[in-house]
């Protein structure tokens, strides 16, 4: 089995074109609304509302994150039974498959 092996010059152009990649930076960022605060051009926060009812919040060193909700509501339905759907386990929904008098 015969085996190939970069040469002198195709290691040389590998290598500059990996450098190159490297080398690339953006001068320049802008945010595209006020929830975004960028300084020097290329420094980027996040604004995050202080609101009670904001799930999403910053953790220091840990990043950002979603609250869950206090209370979850729930969905109730049924005409013989009634059937809840609270978010914390499956639930399935009987579907009358006969034929309807007209």
């Amino acid at each position: 089995m015969a085996e190939k092996y970069l040469d002198y010059s195709g290691t040389d152009l590998l290598w500059r074109k990996i450098i190159k990649l490297l080398n690339k930076k953006i001068d320049s960022v802008t945010n595209s609304d006020d929830s975004i605060q960028i300084t020097n051009n290329r420094e980027i926060a996040v604004k995050i509302s202080q609101s009670e009812d904001n799930l999403l919040q910053l953790k220091p060193g840990q990043g950002l994150y979603v609250k869950a909700p206090d209370k979850m509501h729930k969905l109730t339905f049924g005409s013989d039974k009634n059937y809840v759907y609270d978010g914390s386990e499956d639930v399935t929904v009987p579907v009358y498959g006969g034929k309807y008098d007209e």
